[in-house]
C-alpha cells in the first residue's frame, strides 16, 4: 500500500495525487484507503513517518559511539530522501505553509520523537565522557537534520557522506564538546 502510495506522490505530487489511482496501483479498493485515511494528504504523512521509523536508527541500535550514531542517522536520512521519499517530504512542506495542522501533526508525531531519540543518544555520549555533561542547546539538536534537509529542498540533492560527515565533524561534534558558559547575571 505503501509503495503504490509513494510512486502516486512522487509523480503527481500532494495536491495531483488521487486515492483511486493509489488503490489501483496497490491493487486494492478505494473503500480499503479511505477506512484509513481521509484523503492523501494524511496518507502522505503515514507513508512519510512510517518509512522514516522504520529505516532511521534508533537508541536502541547506537554503535556506542556518538560520532558514529550521528553519522549513521544523518547518512541514513540523506540516502532516504534522495529518491521518492524526498518529493514526499517537500511536498508535505509546502502544503504545511497553507495547513498548520499538518506541521503540527508531524512535529508531534515525527519531530519530537526523533528529538527524544538524540537527547538520549546524547545522554549515553555524557554517560561515556564524550561530550560534557551539561544542557544542550535545543538549536544544536536541530543542526544535523535541518542541514540535510535545507540541502535536500534547496538544492534538490542530499549531502553526500563526506558532507554528512563534514557536518558531524566539524560543526555538530565541536558544539556538543564545547564547554556552556553561565548565562550573565
Amino acid at each position: 500500500m505503501f509503495s503504490a502510495a509513494l510512486e502516486e506522490l512522487a509523480e503527481n505530487g500532494l495536491r495531483g495525487a488521487s486515492m483511486d489511482r493509489i488503490a489501483r496501483r496497490a491493487g486494492t479498493g478505494k473503500s480499503a484507503l479511505y477506512r484509513r485515511w481521509p484523503n492523501a494528504r494524511a496518507l502522505a504523512l503515514d507513508v512519510f513517518i512510517s518509512t522514516m521509523e522504520e529505516n532511521l536508527p534508533t537508541p536502541e541500535t547506537s554503535t556506542g559511539s556518538l560520532r558514529d550514531d550521528l553519522l549513521n542517522s544523518m547518512t541514513t536520512l540523506s540516502k532516504e530522501l534522495e529518491g521518492s521519499l524526498g518529493i514526499v517530504l517537500r511536498e508535505l512542506i509546502s502544503e504545511g505553509a497553507h495547513d498548520p495542522s499538518l506541521v503540527e501533526e508531524f512535529q508531534v508525531r515525527f519531530g519530537l520523537p526523533k528529538q527524544a531519540e538524540l537527547v538520549t543518544l546524547l545522554q549515553l555520549a555524557m554517560a561515556r565522557g564524550e561530550i560534557p555533561p551539561q544542557p544542550i542547546d535545543p538549536y544544536v539538536l536541530q543542526i544535523p537534520a535541518s542541514m540535510v534537509m535545507h540541502s535536500m529542498v534547496m538544492t534538490g540533492a542530499c549531502p553526500s557522506a563526506d558532507e554528512v560527515g563534514h557536518i558531524i565533524d566539524a560543526i555538530v561534534l565541536p558544539l556538543l564538546k564545547q564547554p556552556r558558559k553561565p548565562p550573565a547575571a
